[in-house]
């Protein structure tokens, strides 16, 4: 069997991170649906209750007197943002696994992660094209997927990788990975989430966030805004493992994202501020042995 072909293997056997989260998203999908819906499916599962509550009553979302109903804390969260929690709370396999073949430690997946989604949420106030901010943050931290599938094949690999960048042979390391198995994390994670039925925006998030200029021009605020989150996220210190700053920017960002590269260390800043806020108050993955 060819390495293309275990690797289409393991994204069939890829377990979907949280059920419930893929259910809310197909509600939200249906423009005929209703905010009652979603209350009802959050209501119904005691855990996603216990997380949503505790994310709406941060200081980050809170507003006054503590919020003790799912009804005022989906409101406020909006809708998009319960799905990210409900992922959040889920998703120990995905993303608390060391990632062997990044030369990442268990818990850097996890990290690099919800920081990204935190600067994806933040970045989308600054789109011109409006962006729901849950929807950012669910695709901040979703957009590095396919690093859970690809790590097994990169193992022993890092270093070759990283020189390869290095060295020039190789423009970043998308095609670095490419180069050795013939695919790279963000395809994997496209697979993955066409897999798991998840909207086309979201799949286009994950597939292009290295290229966002590729990505439909329907999608490519929300890609764009992922593009930039991913950096910050790096910047910021929270990559996973040796491809961190391995990728180059997209200067056309600027034509989705009133945001300048003068602004950027401040929102750096305010990004690290709220990672340490919130990351308390989500459920961490339970340590995979």
């Amino acid at each position: 069997m060819s390495a293309l072909e275990m690797i289409a293997k393991r994204v069939e056997e890829k377990p979907i991170p949280s059920q419930v989260a893929f259910e809310l998203l197909k509600i939200i999908d249906d423009e005929d649906h209703s905010m009652r819906q979603v209350i009802q499916l959050v209501e119904n599962d005691a855990s996603l209750t216990t997380e949503v509550l505790k994310v709406a009553n941060t200081a980050t979302y809170r507003r006054g007197e503590p919020i003790s109903t799912i009804n005022r804390a989906v409101m406020l969260l909006g809708e998009m943002m319960v799905v990210g929690v409900s992922i959040c709370a889920s998703s120990s396999i995905v993303f608390h696994s060391a990632l062997e073949g990044y030369d990442s430690e268990r818990g850097e997946m996890w990290d690099h992660s919800l920081r990204s989604a935190i600067a994806a949420r933040e970045l989308s106030k600054y789109a011109k094209r409006k962006i729901s901010p849950g929807l950012a943050f669910t695709a901040g931290l979703l957009h590095d997927i396919g690093k859970s599938v690809l790590s097994e094949f990169l193992v022993g690999s890092s270093e070759k990788l990283t020189q390869q960048c290095e060295s020039g042979e190789v423009a970043d390391y998308l095609e670095a990975e490419r180069t050795l198995v013939g695919t790279d994390h963000a395809q994997i994670g496209y697979a993955l989430a066409k897999q798991w039925s998840l909207p086309d925006v979201l799949a286009a998030a994950i597939r292009d966030h290295h290229v966002p200029a590729k990505a439909d021009e329907n999608h490519r605020a929300l890609v764009y805004t992922v593009h930039l989150s991913d950096l910050v996220s790096m910047l910021g210190g929270a990559g996973t493992g040796s491809d961190a700053l391995a990728y180059s920017m997209d200067d056309n960002y600027q034509d989705y994202i009133s945001i300048s590269r003068d602004e950027l260390p401040l929102l750096l800043l305010n990004v690290q501020e709220e990672f340490l806020k919130i990351k308390k108050f989500f459920t961490q993955p339970a340590k995979v042995a």
